[in-house]
């Protein structure tokens, strides 16, 4: 799939601008971003529910922008499942078959071949309300596969379950997409969700591309400091870029290529740890903590700049107190600089 120019207008609300994207067959992207930033109009753009303003879609090398998306080697996956309640999970699975003109025996023996693929092929003849959440989440998958898209497009399809459930179907999603090998493209706005199941994460705002990469490289070195704030806690340290490098309350670090001028250094709450080995943080005090199970949370003061206040993830073994003084450091390598946004 490919994106040249894309542009579109809401009348003069200028919803996407200049997106330009290549995804390989096979992938599993997911579009992030916030509420409003263009994420669901660029899917209804991929399923063709929406003509671009400008630009093109190219889907197998074949320009599908002006294709209505029935005639499209796409199918859309809804948050609300979109099931029918009279109809049988194997009739609901096998519907877009049988608006293809497929015979029943074929559709019926691809729908329980999908059925199976989801874990489910024993509840075939049951109706939708007889399942739970994540079950009728699965059985409108199921549907999405059966007609055998090249690109299977998925608006927040785990927005309405529970944490648990969410995160077991995140499991779910990425084995049955490396298991069929359709290049699945996935709204979200939950960053675990997006690292959880993505191969590449294409971070938006306010209808741009902020940052595209591996889920490692775009949590550990965002493009930009939206990005770097999107993807997870982030600490703030202001910062001086000079010609000798970057001035900080904490010392000084080198520039990492930013231009001259104010600047922000981020810091993850995780690469923060007690000692003094490394870039030197310094004395703090803890002002609150709380435990995580993987990790205690604090918030700390740090003494070289008490106007700040620091969030740490520290070792699970030991809440530290309120008031506690501790002495804390990092990696150099850890701390991101990125100019000041106007």
């Amino acid at each position: 799939m490919s994106l040249q120019g894309l542009n579109h207008y809401f009348n003069t609300f200028h919803a996407l601008k200049d997106i330009a994207l290549e995804i390989a067959a096979g992938e599993y992207v997911t579009l992030l971003g916030p509420s409003g930033c263009g994420k669901t109009t660029l899917l209804s753009v991929l399923g063709g529910f929406v003509q671009p303003t400008r630009g093109q879609v190219l889907i197998g090398g074949r320009d599908m922008t002006r294709v209505a998306p029935a005639k499209r080697p796409t199918t859309t996956m809804f948050q609300d499942y979109a099931l029918f309640p009279h109809m049988s999970l194997c009739d609901n699975v096998g519907f877009g078959l049988r608006m293809a003109g497929q015979g029943r025996r074929a559709r019926d023996a691809r729908a329980m071949e999908m059925l199976d693929l989801v874990g489910l092929s024993d509840a075939a003849d049951k109706r939708p309300h007889a399942l739970s959440g994540g079950q009728r989440q699965r059985v409108a998958l199921a549907r999405a596969l059966a007609v055998e898209p090249d690109v299977l497009l998925l608006d927040e399809p785990l927005g309405a379950l529970d944490l648990k459930l969410r995160r077991a179907m995140q499991d779910e999603l990425k084995e049955i997409q490396r298991k069929v090998g359709t290049t699945f493209v996935h709204v979200t706005h939950d960053q675990e969700e997006a690292m959880a199941i993505a191969d590449r994460i294409v971070v938006m705002n306010a209808g741009r591309i902020e940052d595209e990469g591996t889920p490692a490289r775009v949590y550990r070195a965002p493009a930009t400091l939206f990005a770097a704030d999107f993807m997870g806690e982030m600490n703030h340290i202001p910062a001086q870029v000079t010609d000798a490098g970057v001035e900080t309350a904490f010392g000084a670090l080198p520039s990492q290529g930013v231009r001259a001028g104010r600047a922000t250094a981020c810091l993850r709450p995780e690469a923060i740890t007690t000692g003094d080995a490394g870039f030197a943080l310094g004395a703090a005090t803890v002002r609150d903590a709380a435990f995580f199970g993987t990790h205690c949370r604090a918030h700390v003061i740090p003494e070289a700049a008490p106007e700040l206040v620091l969030i740490a993830h520290l070792p699970p073994g030991a809440l530290p107190e309120p008031g506690a003084r501790l002495m804390l450091s990092t990696d150099p390598a850890a701390v991101k600089i990125y100019p000041m946004e106007a």
